[in-house]
C-alpha cells in the first residue's frame, strides 16, 4: 500500500487525547460510609454502573479515528506490470465443425473463452478475431460475450503465425486457439489452446451434373474423398444416399483410396415438384459430417397440360403422340376447347390463331403439323418435296436421321419466320419445311405437312424429335439448380493437423487500486457498533 498524502497521518497524535477524554471523571474526595450496600442495591436495582472506562469503546473510536486518517492521506495499491490488451485468435474454419464427444471443437473453443473471460479484470480490452470464413472482429464487451461468431465454416483466412508475431507486445497478450488443421506449424508467441480434432474424415468435393429439364432425368457425378485409415483391402469402406426430390431413393456402395479424389455416378429420376435432393456420403467414425451432407435445391418439372388437337382425317398419330409426351414429362392430356388452359399445344392439320394482326407469331408452347397460323392464309399444295435434307446443327435435329423422310404432301406459305432446320434443297435454295420460332423463354415448332401425309410418325427419330420440341418449348430460364458451396479442399484432412503444446495465458496488469473507501466504510462500521457498547 502507498499513501497519497502521508502528511495527514499527523492527525494519528489525536489518539492520546482521545484516550485522555474517554477516561470517567474521578471523585474530588472519598468518604467512608455506614450505607455502602445500600447504594450498591439502589444501584443495581436502577441498572446502574459507576463511572468507569471502556477498552472496547476507546477500541472502536481509535480504529474510526485511524481509519479516517488513513482515508486522508489517500492510500492504495500501485498498479502492476504486464499485459493490458487481450487479442484472441479464433480459428473458426470448416474442420474447427468436428466432433470431439458431444460437442464440436468450435464449441469446446467458446467454451474455454467464456471461462477465462469471467476472470479476466474489467480494465483489460479484448478482441476476438474470427480466422475463418468471413472475417469477423469482436470488441469490448461485445467480444467477451462472443457476440455473433457465426459457425464454423470456409477456410482459414488469415497466417495465424504470422498474426500472432505482428500483435504480441508487452501490452498485449494473444492467444490462439485452433485444431491445427490446414496449417504446417502453430504460433510460438503468445498463449496457445491446441484443439484435438484428429479423426476420420470423408466430404463430397463437387457435384456436376447434366439435367434434362423439363425432363426428369438427371445425371449426377460425384466427387467424394475419404480420410480415413485404410481396412485390409487398402481401401475405406463407403456409402453414397441420394434422397429427397427424387422418385426412387438410392444407396451407392462404393470402396474408397484414402485421400485419393474419386467420381461416383448417379442416374435418377427427379419429382415433378422439385425441392431438396440430399446427397449423404456415409463413412463409420466420420468426425466432421457437415461437409457429407449436400443438398441440390432442384425447380419443379413443369408437367404441362398438353392439348391436342387433329383434323377429323389426320389419323391418330396426334393423340397417340401427346400420351406418350405426357406420360413421359408428368403431364396430361387435355381437349384444346374454347377458355381451357394449356401448357402446350399440339396440332395436326386444321386452324390455329397464333399469328396476330400484324403478322407476328404469339408466344406460345406450340407444335403444329400442317396447321395454318392465320385465319387469311390460303395454304398451296405441294406434293412429294425433294430432296429432303435437315440440320446437323440445330438442337432438335442433331445426331438424328432422317434420310428415309417422305412426304407426301405439304403446304406452301403456311409457316411462319423462324429458324428453318428442315428443307427441301432446290440447288442452292432451301425451302423451308419446318421452322423452328424462339421467343425466348418459350419456343413454337412448325411443320408443313401433317402427320398423316408423312412417314415422320413411324420413323425411330421422331420419339427424339418429339422429346426435343418438347424440352426447347421450355427455353433454359428455369433450368437452374442451385448448387451449394463446397468445404475448402484444406480442411478435409483430419489426420494431418499441426500440433503444439498448449501454453498458458500471462499474467495481466493490475491497476492500481483506491483504498480510500474501504477505510471510510471501515470507520463508519466502527463508529455504529460504539453506539451499542455501553
Amino acid at each position: 500500500m502507498t499513501l497519497a498524502h502521508p502528511n495527514m497521518l499527523w492527525a494519528l497524535l489525536m489518539l492520546p487525547l482521545l484516550w485522555w477524554l474517554s477516561q470517567p471523571p474521578k471523585p474530588r474526595q472519598q468518604v467512608l460510609s455506614a450505607h455502602l450496600q445500600q447504594w450498591r442495591l439502589a444501584m443495581r436495582a436502577l441498572r446502574r454502573r459507576p463511572p468507569r472506562g471502556s477498552w472496547l469503546r476507546f477500541a472502536l473510536l481509535a480504529i474510526a479515528t485511524l481509519a479516517a486518517t488513513l482515508a486522508a492521506a489517500r492510500p492504495f495499491v500501485p498498479a502492476t506490470a504486464g499485459a493490458t490488451r487481450l487479442v484472441v485468435l479464433l480459428d473458426a474454419s470448416a474442420s474447427m465443425a468436428a466432433r470431439v464427444g458431444d460437442h464440436t471443437a468450435f464449441d469446446l473453443a467458446k467454451q474455454q473463452l467464456r471461462s477465462r473471460f469471467i476472470d479476466l479484470p474489467e480494465h483489460i480490452e479484448v478482441t476476438v478475431l474470427r480466422c475463418g470464413g468471413d472475417l469477423r472482429r469482436r470488441h469490448g464487451e461485445a467480444a467477451r460475450a462472443l457476440h455473433d461468431l457465426g459457425p464454423a465454416e470456409g477456410s482459414l483466412q488469415v497466417d495465424l503465425v504470422a498474426l500472432a508475431e505482428g500483435l504480441a507486445s508487452a501490452d498485449c497478450a494473444v492467444w490462439t486457439l485452433t485444431d491445427g488443421q490446414g496449417q504446417t506449424k502453430l504460433p510460438t508467441v503468445g498463449a496457445l489452446t491446441h484443439l484435438q480434432a484428429s479423426g476420420t474424415n470423408a466430404a463430397i468435393a463437387a457435384v456436376r451434373f447434366k439435367d434434362a429439364w423439363p425432363l426428369p432425368p438427371l445425371h449426377l457425378e460425384v466427387d467424394v474423398v475419404a480420410y480415413a485409415l485404410p481396412d485390409e483391402n487398402g481401401t475405406v469402406a463407403a456409402q453414397l444416399q441420394v434422397r429427397g426430390a427424387t422418385t426412387a431413393p438410392q444407396q451407392l456402395d462404393c470402396r474408397l483410396v484414402p485421400g485419393a479424389m474419386q467420381t461416383v455416378a448417379v442416374d435418377l429420376q427427379r419429382t415433378g415438384v422439385g425441392g431438396e435432393l440430399l446427397l449423404e456420403l456415409v463413412v463409420p467414425g466420420d468426425r466432421l459430417p457437415a461437409d457429407n451432407l449436400q443438398a441440390l435445391t432442384l425447380p419443379a418439372l413443369p408437367a404441362p397440360r398438353i392439348a391436342a388437337l387433329a383434323e377429323a382425317d389426320a389419323g391418330t398419330f396426334a393423340a397417340v403422340a401427346a400420351d406418350a409426351l405426357a406420360e413421359e414429362v408428368g403431364g396430361v392430356v387435355v381437349a384444346l376447347e374454347t377458355g381451357a388452359t394449356a401448357g402446350m399445344m399440339l396440332v395436326d392439320g386444321g386452324f390455329v390463331p397464333l399469328l396476330a394482326d400484324d403478322g407476328s407469331l404469339r408466344k406460345r408452347r406450340a407444335l403444329t403439323f400442317g396447321t395454318r397460323l392465320a385465319e387469311h392464309v390460303e395454304p398451296e399444295p405441294w406434293f412429294h418435296p425433294t430432296p429432303i435434307d435437315w440440320s446437323r446443327t440445330s438442337p432438335l435435329t442433331i445426331g438424328l436421321d432422317l434420310s428415309e423422310l417422305r412426304i407426301d404432301r405439304a403446304w406452301r406459305a403456311i409457316l411462319p419466320p423462324g429458324e428453318p432446320f428442315l428443307w427441301q434443297a432446290d440447288g442452292e435454295q432451301r425451302v423451308p419445311l419446318a421452322v423452328m420460332v424462339d421467343g425466348g423463354a418459350t419456343a413454337s415448332m412448325h411443320f408443313s405437312f401433317r402427320l398423316q401425309d408423312s412417314n415422320l410418325p413411324l420413323l425411330p427419330a421422331f420419339p427424339q424429335l418429339l422429346r426435343r420440341a418438347f424440352v426447347r418449348s421450355y427455353g433454359v430460364a428455369a433450368t437452374s439448380i442451385v448448387v451449394p458451396s463446397w468445404s475448402p479442399a484444406d480442411e478435409r484432412d483430419l489426420l494431418t493437423a499441426a500440433t503444439g503444446a498448449d501454453r498458458a495465458l500471462p499474467e495481466f496488469a493490475a491497476a492500481e487500486r483506491d483504498l480510500a473507501r474501504w477505510l471510510v466504510l471501515t470507520g463508519l462500521l466502527a463508529l455504529a457498533l460504539r453506539a451499542f457498547v455501553r
